[in-house]
Protein backbone atom coordinates (compact mmCIF):
# COMPACT_ATOMS: atom_id res chain seq x y z
CA UNK A 1 0.00 0.00 0.00
CA UNK A 2 1.32 3.52 -0.87
CA UNK A 3 2.23 5.47 2.06
CA UNK A 4 0.71 9.20 2.13
CA UNK A 5 3.54 12.10 2.01
CA UNK A 6 3.91 13.91 5.09
CA UNK A 7 3.11 17.19 3.78
CA UNK A 8 0.35 15.92 2.10
CA UNK A 9 -2.80 17.66 3.21
CA UNK A 10 -5.26 15.73 4.85
CA UNK A 11 -8.92 13.96 3.67
CA UNK A 12 -11.58 15.71 4.77
CA UNK A 13 -13.75 14.30 6.82
CA UNK A 14 -15.38 11.36 6.13
CA UNK A 15 -18.93 10.31 6.52
CA UNK A 16 -19.80 7.17 8.00
CA UNK A 17 -20.35 4.17 6.12
CA UNK A 18 -24.19 3.80 7.83
CA UNK A 19 -25.42 6.79 7.88
CA UNK A 20 -26.43 8.57 10.89
CA UNK A 21 -28.50 12.02 11.51
CA UNK A 22 -32.36 12.89 11.14
CA UNK A 23 -32.16 12.33 7.31
CA UNK A 24 -31.16 8.92 7.49
CA UNK A 25 -32.63 6.50 5.82
CA UNK A 26 -36.27 8.15 4.69
CA UNK A 27 -34.36 11.51 3.14
CA UNK A 28 -31.70 9.94 1.72
CA UNK A 29 -33.62 6.90 0.12
CA UNK A 30 -36.08 9.60 -1.22
CA UNK A 31 -33.20 11.82 -2.67
CA UNK A 32 -31.36 8.72 -4.44
CA UNK A 33 -35.28 8.23 -6.18
CA UNK A 34 -35.11 11.68 -6.93
CA UNK A 35 -31.87 11.64 -8.73
CA UNK A 36 -31.84 8.53 -10.51
CA UNK A 37 -35.52 10.20 -12.09
CA UNK A 38 -33.72 12.93 -13.22
CA UNK A 39 -31.68 11.16 -14.83
CA UNK A 40 -28.27 12.21 -12.95
CA UNK A 41 -25.22 10.23 -13.40
CA UNK A 42 -24.00 7.42 -11.37
CA UNK A 43 -21.09 9.71 -9.99
CA UNK A 44 -22.82 12.87 -9.83
CA UNK A 45 -25.67 11.41 -8.35
CA UNK A 46 -22.94 9.82 -5.47
CA UNK A 47 -21.70 13.45 -4.91
CA UNK A 48 -24.84 14.87 -4.13
CA UNK A 49 -25.40 11.57 -1.88
CA UNK A 50 -22.79 12.26 0.17
CA UNK A 51 -23.67 15.94 0.69
CA UNK A 52 -27.23 14.89 2.07
CA UNK A 53 -25.37 12.08 4.71
CA UNK A 54 -22.87 15.44 5.32
CA UNK A 55 -26.04 17.89 6.34
CA UNK A 56 -27.41 14.81 8.02
CA UNK A 57 -24.44 14.29 10.13
CA UNK A 58 -24.22 17.84 10.54
CA UNK A 59 -27.45 18.04 11.76
CA UNK A 60 -27.30 15.45 14.28
CA UNK A 61 -24.35 17.16 16.02
CA UNK A 62 -26.33 20.37 16.28
CA UNK A 63 -29.38 19.31 17.39
CA UNK A 64 -31.57 19.86 14.22
CA UNK A 65 -34.34 17.93 13.01
CA UNK A 66 -36.41 17.75 9.72
CA UNK A 67 -38.47 20.17 10.51
CA UNK A 68 -35.84 22.54 10.97
CA UNK A 69 -34.46 22.48 7.46
CA UNK A 70 -34.90 26.25 6.28
CA UNK A 71 -32.15 28.31 4.08
CA UNK A 72 -30.80 29.39 6.96
CA UNK A 73 -29.99 26.20 8.34
CA UNK A 74 -28.35 25.23 4.61
CA UNK A 75 -26.49 28.47 5.16
CA UNK A 76 -25.27 27.46 8.61
CA UNK A 77 -24.30 24.21 6.82
CA UNK A 78 -22.17 25.55 4.23
CA UNK A 79 -20.18 27.70 6.27
CA UNK A 80 -19.51 25.46 8.54
CA UNK A 81 -18.41 22.92 6.03
CA UNK A 82 -16.15 25.70 4.20
CA UNK A 83 -14.47 26.88 7.76
CA UNK A 84 -12.79 22.75 8.01
CA UNK A 85 -9.08 22.63 7.01
CA UNK A 86 -10.26 20.08 4.25
CA UNK A 87 -13.40 21.14 2.67
CA UNK A 88 -15.67 18.55 0.85
CA UNK A 89 -15.69 19.27 -3.14
CA UNK A 90 -19.38 18.50 -3.26
CA UNK A 91 -20.17 20.98 -0.81
CA UNK A 92 -19.59 23.82 -3.27
CA UNK A 93 -20.74 22.05 -6.03
CA UNK A 94 -23.79 19.98 -5.10
CA UNK A 95 -25.52 22.78 -3.02
CA UNK A 96 -27.92 23.77 -5.32
CA UNK A 97 -28.95 20.40 -6.37
CA UNK A 98 -29.65 19.61 -2.41
CA UNK A 99 -31.97 22.37 -2.11
CA UNK A 100 -33.89 21.79 -5.36
CA UNK A 101 -34.38 18.47 -4.00
CA UNK A 102 -34.73 19.57 -0.48
CA UNK A 103 -37.62 22.48 -2.06
CA UNK A 104 -39.18 19.84 -4.07
CA UNK A 105 -39.78 17.05 -1.46
CA UNK A 106 -41.27 19.54 0.85
CA UNK A 107 -38.53 19.82 3.22
CA UNK A 108 -37.39 23.54 2.52
CA UNK A 109 -38.79 25.89 4.42
CA UNK A 110 -39.20 29.31 2.98
CA UNK A 111 -37.28 31.87 5.42
CA UNK A 112 -39.36 33.96 7.41
CA UNK A 113 -39.55 37.22 6.70
CA UNK A 114 -39.50 40.29 9.12
CA UNK A 115 -42.39 43.07 8.58
CA UNK A 116 -40.63 45.11 9.91
CA UNK A 117 -37.87 45.48 7.35
CA UNK A 118 -40.53 45.61 4.72
CA UNK A 119 -40.73 49.20 3.16
CA UNK A 120 -44.06 50.39 1.98
CA UNK A 121 -42.45 50.56 -1.55
CA UNK A 122 -41.63 46.78 -1.37
CA UNK A 123 -45.28 46.18 0.55
CA UNK A 124 -46.79 47.90 -2.24
CA UNK A 125 -45.17 45.84 -5.38
CA UNK A 126 -45.99 42.78 -3.67
CA UNK A 127 -49.54 43.99 -3.33
CA UNK A 128 -49.20 44.39 -7.48
CA UNK A 129 -48.08 41.04 -7.99
CA UNK A 130 -50.85 39.50 -6.22
CA UNK A 131 -53.48 41.64 -8.10
CA UNK A 132 -51.96 40.98 -11.50
CA UNK A 133 -51.02 36.68 -10.00
CA UNK A 134 -55.30 36.61 -9.09
CA UNK A 135 -57.44 39.76 -11.00
CA UNK A 136 -55.36 39.46 -14.53
CA UNK A 137 -54.13 35.91 -14.68
CA UNK A 138 -50.96 37.07 -15.69
CA UNK A 139 -47.78 34.23 -15.78
CA UNK A 140 -45.08 34.48 -13.26
CA UNK A 141 -42.86 35.44 -15.86
CA UNK A 142 -45.00 38.33 -16.84
CA UNK A 143 -45.37 39.76 -13.66
CA UNK A 144 -41.49 39.83 -13.37
CA UNK A 145 -40.96 41.71 -16.19
CA UNK A 146 -43.52 44.10 -15.31
CA UNK A 147 -41.94 44.55 -12.36
CA UNK A 148 -38.50 45.41 -13.48
CA UNK A 149 -39.66 48.12 -15.89
CA UNK A 150 -42.55 49.66 -13.94
CA UNK A 151 -41.52 49.20 -10.69
CA UNK A 152 -38.96 51.71 -9.99
CA UNK A 153 -41.24 54.57 -10.89
CA UNK A 154 -42.31 54.64 -7.17
CA UNK A 155 -39.39 55.81 -5.98
CA UNK A 156 -40.07 59.19 -7.35
CA UNK A 157 -42.98 59.64 -5.00
CA UNK A 158 -41.31 57.98 -1.96
CA UNK A 159 -40.70 60.11 0.98
CA UNK A 160 -37.67 60.75 3.67
CA UNK A 161 -39.10 58.54 6.14
CA UNK A 162 -40.30 55.54 3.60
CA UNK A 163 -43.95 56.36 3.01
CA UNK A 164 -45.39 56.07 -0.55
CA UNK A 165 -46.88 59.68 -1.74
CA UNK A 166 -49.69 58.71 -4.47
CA UNK A 167 -51.10 62.15 -4.33
CA UNK A 168 -48.21 63.26 -6.18
CA UNK A 169 -47.83 60.96 -8.92
CA UNK A 170 -48.60 62.91 -12.10
CA UNK A 171 -48.33 62.18 -15.90
CA UNK A 172 -45.07 64.55 -15.58
CA UNK A 173 -43.45 62.46 -12.83
CA UNK A 174 -44.67 59.07 -14.76
CA UNK A 175 -43.16 60.73 -18.25
CA UNK A 176 -39.80 61.76 -16.83
CA UNK A 177 -39.45 58.22 -15.34
CA UNK A 178 -40.20 56.48 -18.81
CA UNK A 179 -38.15 59.16 -20.56
CA UNK A 180 -35.17 58.43 -18.53
CA UNK A 181 -35.91 54.46 -17.72
CA UNK A 182 -36.00 53.47 -21.53
CA UNK A 183 -32.75 56.05 -22.92
CA UNK A 184 -30.44 52.81 -23.22
CA UNK A 185 -33.09 50.84 -24.30
CA UNK A 186 -34.83 49.94 -27.90
CA UNK A 187 -38.54 50.85 -29.34
CA UNK A 188 -39.38 47.37 -27.99
CA UNK A 189 -38.42 47.60 -24.56
CA UNK A 190 -39.56 51.50 -24.59
CA UNK A 191 -42.85 50.18 -24.85
CA UNK A 192 -42.99 47.46 -22.23
CA UNK A 193 -41.62 50.32 -20.30
CA UNK A 194 -45.25 52.54 -20.96
CA UNK A 195 -47.19 49.59 -20.75
CA UNK A 196 -45.67 47.97 -17.09
CA UNK A 197 -46.07 51.66 -15.97
CA UNK A 198 -49.62 52.05 -17.41
CA UNK A 199 -50.42 48.60 -15.29
CA UNK A 200 -49.05 49.94 -12.34
CA UNK A 201 -51.20 53.30 -12.43
CA UNK A 202 -54.12 50.89 -13.54
CA UNK A 203 -53.65 48.60 -10.19
CA UNK A 204 -53.50 52.12 -8.31
CA UNK A 205 -56.10 53.12 -9.31
CA UNK A 206 -58.55 50.23 -8.85
CA UNK A 207 -57.23 49.84 -5.01
CA UNK A 208 -58.38 53.38 -4.28
CA UNK A 209 -54.46 54.63 -4.00
CA UNK A 210 -55.17 57.15 -6.50
CA UNK A 211 -58.36 59.48 -7.24
CA UNK A 212 -57.64 60.00 -10.75
CA UNK A 213 -56.75 58.00 -14.20
CA UNK A 214 -53.53 59.51 -15.32
CA UNK A 215 -52.82 57.08 -17.72
CA UNK A 216 -54.04 59.46 -20.30
CA UNK A 217 -51.26 62.03 -19.87
CA UNK A 218 -48.61 58.97 -21.12
CA UNK A 219 -46.78 59.84 -23.82
CA UNK A 220 -45.95 57.03 -26.16
CA UNK A 221 -42.64 56.29 -27.47
CA UNK A 222 -41.55 57.69 -30.77
CA UNK A 223 -41.39 54.84 -33.59
CA UNK A 224 -43.53 52.15 -31.48
CA UNK A 225 -45.84 51.52 -34.13
CA UNK A 226 -45.70 47.47 -34.47
CA UNK A 227 -44.72 45.80 -37.89
CA UNK A 228 -44.70 42.47 -38.95
CA UNK A 229 -41.81 40.65 -37.79
CA UNK A 230 -39.05 40.15 -40.65
CA UNK A 231 -38.96 36.25 -41.64
CA UNK A 232 -35.64 34.06 -41.42
CA UNK A 233 -34.46 33.39 -44.90
CA UNK A 234 -33.72 30.25 -46.23
CA UNK A 235 -30.31 29.85 -46.07
CA UNK A 236 -30.21 31.01 -42.90
CA UNK A 237 -32.58 28.13 -41.86
CA UNK A 238 -30.18 25.76 -44.11
CA UNK A 239 -27.29 27.09 -42.12
CA UNK A 240 -29.06 26.47 -38.60
CA UNK A 241 -29.97 22.88 -39.75
CA UNK A 242 -26.45 22.29 -40.80
CA UNK A 243 -25.05 22.56 -37.58
CA UNK A 244 -27.42 19.69 -35.95
CA UNK A 245 -25.99 16.32 -36.21
CA UNK A 246 -29.54 13.85 -36.94
CA UNK A 247 -26.28 11.10 -35.47
CA UNK A 248 -26.53 12.37 -31.76
CA UNK A 249 -28.59 13.18 -29.75
CA UNK A 250 -28.78 16.52 -28.71
CA UNK A 251 -28.20 17.03 -32.96
CA UNK A 252 -31.48 15.00 -33.50
CA UNK A 253 -33.39 17.37 -30.91
CA UNK A 254 -32.10 20.58 -31.82
CA UNK A 255 -33.22 19.57 -35.53
CA UNK A 256 -36.54 18.92 -34.59
CA UNK A 257 -37.07 21.55 -32.47
CA UNK A 258 -35.67 23.87 -35.51
CA UNK A 259 -37.83 22.19 -38.00
CA UNK A 260 -40.97 22.89 -35.64
CA UNK A 261 -40.24 27.11 -35.12
CA UNK A 262 -39.68 27.23 -38.72
CA UNK A 263 -42.09 24.90 -40.30
CA UNK A 264 -44.79 25.39 -37.98
CA UNK A 265 -44.28 29.39 -36.79
CA UNK A 266 -44.16 28.23 -33.58
CA UNK A 267 -42.95 30.26 -30.42
CA UNK A 268 -40.25 29.48 -27.97
CA UNK A 269 -42.47 29.06 -25.22
CA UNK A 270 -45.39 27.32 -27.37
CA UNK A 271 -42.55 24.58 -28.32
CA UNK A 272 -41.86 24.68 -25.03
CA UNK A 273 -45.33 23.52 -23.58
CA UNK A 274 -45.63 20.97 -26.87
CA UNK A 275 -46.32 17.46 -24.68
CA UNK A 276 -46.49 14.26 -26.62
CA UNK A 277 -49.76 13.68 -26.23
CA UNK A 278 -50.48 17.27 -28.83
CA UNK A 279 -48.76 15.20 -31.49
CA UNK A 280 -51.65 13.29 -33.18
CA UNK A 281 -49.67 11.11 -35.52
CA UNK A 282 -53.00 9.51 -37.36
CA UNK A 283 -54.42 12.31 -38.48
CA UNK A 284 -51.04 14.61 -38.86
CA UNK A 285 -51.89 17.52 -36.48
CA UNK A 286 -50.23 19.11 -33.55
CA UNK A 287 -52.05 20.91 -30.30
CA UNK A 288 -50.33 23.75 -29.94
CA UNK A 289 -51.25 25.82 -26.37
CA UNK A 290 -50.20 29.38 -26.07
CA UNK A 291 -50.78 32.66 -24.97
CA UNK A 292 -54.05 31.16 -23.05
CA UNK A 293 -55.70 29.13 -25.81
CA UNK A 294 -55.31 26.26 -28.30
CA UNK A 295 -55.30 25.53 -31.62
CA UNK A 296 -54.53 22.82 -33.99
CA UNK A 297 -52.01 22.73 -37.02
CA UNK A 298 -51.31 20.61 -39.51
CA UNK A 299 -48.27 18.43 -39.15
CA UNK A 300 -45.94 18.50 -42.55
CA UNK A 301 -44.04 14.96 -43.49
CA UNK A 302 -40.38 17.01 -42.78
CA UNK A 303 -41.60 18.03 -39.58
CA UNK A 304 -42.54 14.61 -38.39
CA UNK A 305 -39.81 13.00 -39.85
CA UNK A 306 -37.63 15.38 -37.89
CA UNK A 307 -39.78 14.53 -34.47
CA UNK A 308 -39.91 10.77 -35.33
CA UNK A 309 -36.41 10.63 -35.17
CA UNK A 310 -35.91 12.70 -31.91
CA UNK A 311 -38.48 10.51 -30.20
CA UNK A 312 -36.88 7.27 -30.93
CA UNK A 313 -33.67 8.89 -29.00
CA UNK A 314 -34.85 10.96 -26.20
CA UNK A 315 -33.63 9.72 -22.62
CA UNK A 316 -36.60 8.58 -20.62
CA UNK A 317 -37.68 10.89 -18.53
CA UNK A 318 -40.93 11.53 -16.18
CA UNK A 319 -41.73 14.95 -17.98
CA UNK A 320 -44.34 14.16 -20.89
CA UNK A 321 -42.62 17.27 -22.76
CA UNK A 322 -41.56 16.59 -26.22
CA UNK A 323 -38.38 18.70 -25.43
CA UNK A 324 -36.25 17.87 -22.90
CA UNK A 325 -32.91 18.47 -21.60
CA UNK A 326 -30.43 15.56 -22.45
CA UNK A 327 -28.42 16.11 -19.26
CA UNK A 328 -29.73 16.30 -15.70
CA UNK A 329 -32.17 16.94 -13.94
CA UNK A 330 -33.56 15.81 -17.26
CA UNK A 331 -37.12 17.89 -17.69
CA UNK A 332 -38.85 20.04 -19.90
CA UNK A 333 -36.84 22.66 -21.69
CA UNK A 334 -37.06 26.01 -20.66
CA UNK A 335 -38.11 29.24 -23.11
CA UNK A 336 -34.48 30.43 -22.15
CA UNK A 337 -33.21 26.82 -23.46
CA UNK A 338 -34.86 26.70 -26.57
Amino acid sequence: MTKRSPTARPYPVRVPRIPVGPLAPVVLGECSQWLTAKGYSSGSAAAVMNLVQRLSMWMLTVGAGVEDIDEELLARFVTAQGSQDRPCASVKRCSGVLRRFLASAGYLRAGTVDDVRVTPTQAAVTQWRTWMREERGLSEKSIAAYCYYGADVLDAVTAADGSLQWDQLNAAIVNAYVAERGRPYGVVARAHIVGSVRCLLRWALSTGRLDRDVTAGILKPPGSKRSLPRGVAAEQVAALLATCDPATTIGARDRALVMVLVRLGLRAGEASRLMLEDIDWVNGQVRVTGKGRAHVLPLPADVGGALEAWLRVRPPVLDRAVFVRTRAPRQRMTVSGI
